[in-house]
């Protein structure tokens, strides 16, 4: 109440003002109509009456009835443009008020909409901070990678050049020793090469001496004789038969193949020599290790032992 009072007291005060007014004229008016003196009674009494004086007196009492009513009806209107103004004003003062009330219920949304959306952009500024927050993560993430990444590339480089650097004097150094292993295989085998070359010297000698000698001899008979054995004559065979032989061994004395040469036969008792030669392995071995021959070869003369 205390603030309405506060907030109208223009019109609170003009509305007093105007009723102040209003009871003035009222009393005003109040005190003339006191003030005219009531009609003289007369007591009933014969007298002469004069018609003009009558009828000068019923205008007069007219004049002064059509006054009171024209004052009455002024009093009266004056009252209602009091009472119009007073609704008008009262009018105003409501649609003042109403407008005060929408003014403000205006203001209210204002103010909520001003909140909504100031709270809008603060939910837009927190969401903003935090995708540029997790942009900036993302970004130092990256680079921490990237970092972690260039210092894995580059202990792998320096590893591998680690790496290389190895091998390549392991490399260097399997060349050298190989170098030295081919230098020391080369020496040996010339080694060996003379040595074998001076054995074969040797073993030429001998085993030239060795072929000529009787024990020869006797070695060849007895594979000759193992041969003739395990021989099935054909029936196109000659008397005076004559066939070279060569048979390859293994010291063991087991046939590895047998091959006619020059033979006065045919093909059958060619074929018959070389199968009685398979059929005799193992080979008689001669009692000297000297007198072996890997490669033999003897003549095959039937019944000339």
């Amino acid at each position: 109440m205390v603030d309405f009072i506060k907030q109208h007291w223009t019109y609170i005060l003009g509305a007093l003002l105007l009723h102040a007014v209003f009871a003035g004229i009222f009393g005003m008016t109040m005190l003339n109509m006191q003030r005219t003196p009531p009609p003289v009674q007369l007591a009933i009494q014969a007298v002469v009456v004069d018609p003009k004086a009558l009828n000068q007196a019923a205008r007069q009492q007219r004049q002064e009835r059509e006054r009171d009513r024209a004052q009455q009806q002024q009093r009266e209107e004056q009252a209602q443009r009091e009472r119009e103004r007073e609704a008008e004003q009262q009018k105003q003062r409501e649609q003042e008020q109403q407008q005060e009330v929408q003014r403000k219920e205006a203001e209210q949304r204002a103010e909520a909409e001003r909140q909504v959306e100031l709270k809008q952009r603060q939910e837009a500024d927190q969401r903003r901070q935090a995708e540029e927050q997790q942009l900036r993560e993302r970004q130092e993430a990256e680079k921490k990678r990237a970092a972690e990444d260039a210092a894995r590339k580059k202990q792998a480089e320096e590893e591998a050049k680690k790496v290389a650097e190895i091998q390549r004097k392991q490399k260097e150094e399997a060349e050298r020793r190989k170098a030295a292993d081919d230098k020391r295989r080369q020496e040996a085998v010339e080694s060996d090469l003379q040595r074998q070359l001076q054995e074969e010297e040797s073993n030429a000698a001998a085993d030239a001496a060795a072929a000529s000698s009787p024990e020869m001899a006797q070695y060849i008979a007895m594979v000759a004789q193992a041969v003739e054995r395990r021989w099935n004559r054909p029936l196109s065979a000659r008397d005076d038969l004559l066939c070279q032989v060569t048979v390859r061994q293994t010291p063991a004395g087991v046939v590895l193949s047998a091959k006619v040469g020059s033979c006065n036969g045919d093909a059958a008792v060619k074929q018959s020599v070389e199968n009685a030669v398979v059929s005799a392995s193992p080979l008689p071995t001669p009692s000297n290790p000297r007198l072996f021959r890997p490669e033999l070869t003897f003549n095959f003369r039937p019944g000339a032992g």
